[in-house]
């Protein structure tokens, strides 16, 4: 199949890493990949960088017919089978163009647990130009229902995020300890994401100075708008806190820590619960979109309500007191990981879903 990813993502998240995970893997598979995003973006730099055929084009409003003429000639020339799509506004634009390129398999993938607007263009869009649907959990699919009653749930197939198992589940290469000069014994709380508000960071950071390790640290991997304001709150405790700033070995930094902490308000996915899973390591998060389909409480890790200080200093304290409980609630996780969330079962079943889609209008 020639297949091509449309996303107009200005930054890079985890529907970046599915996005790349996923391209990478059909590519093996021996079908023709393409990506089409805005030029300049993070996406196309690092798209490029990995070897991955980029093409660019300046998306501006969702129905703009330059856009849509543009995107449709790509299509012709590329002679695509299918188009997939990240958010509303792709599908809007890219999956127009697919028609008028004849192209029928359009898909978009919903990564984002947030309901459908019950609205004419949204209507138009997933009953009349998407032939199926993507959703990354089931919790994703109950929220795109949730305001659109006008949808057909059969139309809506779930497939649930991976990840290289084997890379994370393998030796440490780095010694990521001594690069930001944390002992051997240091309990170490990790942190990956995006330093924004939705994520919780801030109440994370609080509940670890409130809780007053004295052999702990408090590893932040990212970066975003609440930066400045976390290190300044960093500054003003004794606490033991890192920034590292934007990383590419996550998986390096998932085995040096002792239990990850995501504590966000809502999440697409949350893909960094099964990183650190995979490589063995109890997670703490909320109770909120799919983490409870990822993370079984008090086997794989500890569910807390979102902007709950004193649960998270409580789950933390638990695993910084129980290293035989953080090691068993580790070994679950991973076990877990390797039969329901590695990088093959998920390009699996989004190959066989590609192909449906595109069999029905080939025949």
């Amino acid at each position: 199949m020639n297949i091509l990813f449309i996303n107009s993502i200005k930054m890079f998240g985890g529907g970046e890493i599915w996005l790349f995970n996923t391209m990478k893997e059909l590519l093996k598979r021996q079908h023709t990949v393409h990506l089409l995003c805005r030029p300049g973006v993070p996406l196309e730099d690092r798209a490029k960088r990995m070897g991955f055929s980029v093409h660019t084009i300046k998306m501006k409003s969702d129905f703009d017919p330059v856009v849509i003429f543009k995107t449709a000639k790509l299509i012709k020339k590329l002679k695509i089978d299918v188009v997939c799509t990240n958010m509303d506004k792709e599908l809007r634009f890219g999956g127009l163009a697919a028609k008028i390129a004849g192209v029928n398999a359009i898909i978009p993938r919903r990564g984002i647990d947030y309901p459908l607007k019950n609205k004419p263009e949204y209507r138009f869009s997933y009953n009349f130009l998407a032939s199926g649907i993507i959703a990354n959990s089931e919790s994703t699919k109950r929220s795109l229902l949730k305001n659109a009653p006008w949808l057909n749930p059969d139309k809506i197939k779930v497939i649930y995020n991976g990840i290289d198992f084997e890379k994370l589940s393998g030796p440490a290469k780095k010694d990521i300890r001594k690069e930001f000069n944390i002992s051997k014994e240091d309990f170490v709380v990790g942190f990956v994401g995006q330093l924004n508000e939705r994520k919780g960071i801030d109440t994370l950071v609080r509940s670890f100075i409130n809780a007053e390790f004295k052999k702990a640290a408090l590893l932040i991997v990212g970066d975003g708008d609440m930066e400045h304001f976390l290190k300044r709150t960093a500054e003003q405790s004794k606490a033991k806190i890192i920034f590292t700033g934007f990383r590419d070995d996550i998986h390096e930094i998932m085995k040096a820590i002792d239990v990850l902490a995501l504590p966000s308000l809502w999440e697409g996915f949350g893909i960094v619960l099964i990183e650190a899973m995979a490589a063995g390591k109890p997670v703490i998060t909320t109770n909120v979109s799919n983490m409870p389909e990822i993370v079984r409480n008090n086997q794989d890790g500890i569910l807390i309500p979102p902007n709950d200080e004193t649960k998270l200093t409580e789950a933390i304290k638990y695993f910084y007191n129980n290293p035989a409980q953080k090691a068993y609630m580790g070994k679950t996780a991973q076990e877990k990981v390797k039969e329901f969330y590695t990088i093959k079962r998920m390009v699996d079943e989004t190959e066989s879903y590609f192909y449906h889609n595109y069999k029905i209008y080939w025949n």
